[in-house]
């Protein structure tokens, strides 16, 4: 029997709402090429703090759909394009109150942990957590879930890991980390008890 402790959780498709949908939603247009020129390549530098976003915009300025990648990257409109999805961070503060401990995995622009720690104060929820810009480590790699373990000295048999994307949740299982894919509030209540 599996006694749960600590809950370390991804941002965006959890807490965050980064998904294309979304986009389509704001834009009202089909936004598949624009979500992949977006969040393609060049924005990996953002994520792993080589690269400021607005450095980043610049770089995008050929494309036909500038206006549209500017609009939804902006950080004055990340309420926006990156929206708290505010049922699932509901029940998240549930889980604190429940007694657990609660820690966040993510891979996260600078601009994106600013803007997200001035809207839901990241540290009054979570015991800690481990950002991508600010290690220069983006999951999958296995190194950036042992950071975590390691840094809040978790033990992994009570520890659960939750991630929208099926390979982030394979590779923190190759590290012992029980894991699973997040689809709903639902996953992490089944796989918590």
């Amino acid at each position: 029997m599996k006694h749960i402790k600590n809950i370390i959780l991804d941002i965006g498709g959890i807490i965050f709402d980064d998904s294309k949908k979304n986009l389509e939603k704001l834009l009202k247009k089909d936004c598949d090429t624009l979500y992949k020129i977006a969040y393609g390549k060049g924005f990996k530098e953002c994520l792993l703090g080589n690269k400021k976003v607005d450095e980043y915009i610049e770089t995008l300025s050929n494309y036909k759909d500038f206006e549209d990648l500017k609009y939804i990257l902006n950080k004055k409109n990340l309420s926006k394009s990156y929206p708290l999805i505010t049922k699932n961070f509901d029940y998240i503060k549930t889980l604190k109150k429940q007694g657990f401990k609660l820690y966040l995995l993510t891979n996260i622009t600078e601009e994106s942990y600013n803007y997200i720690n001035n809207l839901i104060n990241i540290n009054s929820i979570f015991e800690g957590g481990i950002y991508s810009y600010q290690e220069h480590i983006l999951k999958p790699d296995k190194r950036i879930y042992n950071l975590l373990v390691n840094k809040y000295n978790l033990e992994k048999s009570e520890t659960v890991f939750f991630d929208d994307k099926e390979r982030n949740v394979i590779s923190a299982i190759s590290q012992g980390i029980d894991s699973y894919v997040f689809k709903s509030t639902q996953d992490i209540e089944n796989n918590i008890k």
